[in-house]
């Protein structure tokens, strides 16, 4: 493995990993996201501030960056069939990646959580185990309302399964996953003491389903109100203007009767001079 080349990789990943679309999305919205809500620029904060569509946006986005480092580190470092060094460079470049996340330099190392980015890493080393545990995940989360222990179940799942079906032991790459697990752990380690003394904040998936429907009907309610509005100003306008035509019209009638009623009156009068 050439480490310089695997330490310029892993410093590129940490910048990207800096990259909060959370700030980017709601900065979009004339919104500071960390005055909403928890105050965190995570994917939770987004959907609970803004809804489903930029929630999930930013989940897929920061996953992105995880999946893009990750992808890196291995291809470059052997690919397929280049145990181990294809896992160490994904994991170091992936963690790297976790780590920008969280603690951001660009942004005074205050940023998310680090489970979408996690999420990305790992739907590139284990992309079936993932899928399946993201998906029981979001079962957990519509029935027990708790994202933070869906988000500690999902990385716990991903690190456990890594190292326990490994071709071969390997402490490189079981140091590297540990790290991402303990990384992402602190990162939730006020969210862990709320659930533990059971004043964790509920996410409602249902609820928040149901609101964000009703607050799309009003806006289409509302948008109809102001088609009708604007189709009644256009039919005012035409009416105006149809006037306007009738009126010029009229005018013009009357000029042209008082232009004639002279050119009469001057033909009379010259015939009673030639009389």
């Amino acid at each position: 493995m050439t480490y310089w080349l695997l330490a310029i990789l892993v410093v590129v990943s940490y910048f990207i990993g800096n990259v909060n679309f959370g700030k980017i999305l709601s900065k979009a919205k004339n919104v500071d996201l960390t005055k909403k809500g928890s105050g965190n620029l995570g994917a939770t904060n987004m959907y609970r501030t803004f809804g489903a569509k930029l929630g999930y946006l930013t989940m897929l986005l920061d996953a992105l960056k995880g999946i893009v480092c990750s992808l890196t580190g291995y291809f470059v470092f052997g690919g397929i069939g280049g145990f181990p060094d294809n896992l160490i460079g994904l994991y170091s470049c992936g963690l790297a990646a976790v780590v920008g996340h969280i603690f951001p330099v660009i942004n005074k190392f205050k940023g998310g959580k680090g489970i979408s980015t996690t999420l990305g890493v790992f739907l590139v080393s284990e992309p079936l185990v993932m899928l399946v545990t993201f998906v029981v995940c979001f079962v957990l989360v519509w029935f027990v309302k708790y994202v933070s222990l869906a988000s500690l179940i999902l990385v716990t799942v991903a690190v456990v399964w890594q190292n326990v079906f490994l071709p071969e032991p390997n402490l490189a790459i079981s140091l590297l996953t540990f790290a991402i697990f303990a990384l992402t752990w602190f990162a939730h380690r006020a969210n862990i003491e709320r659930l533990i003394i059971g004043k964790e904040r509920e996410t409602n998936i249902q609820a928040k389903i149901r609101h964000d429907q009703k607050k799309h009907e009003k806006l289409e309610q509302k948008q109809v109100k102001i088609d009708i509005k604007e189709e009644i100003k256009q039919e005012k306008q035409i009416e105006k203007q149809q006037k306007q035509s009738v009126k010029a019209q009229i005018k013009q009638a009357k000029k042209h009767l008082k232009k004639n009623k002279k050119h009469k009156l001057k033909f009379k009068s010259k015939k009673k001079k030639k009389k």
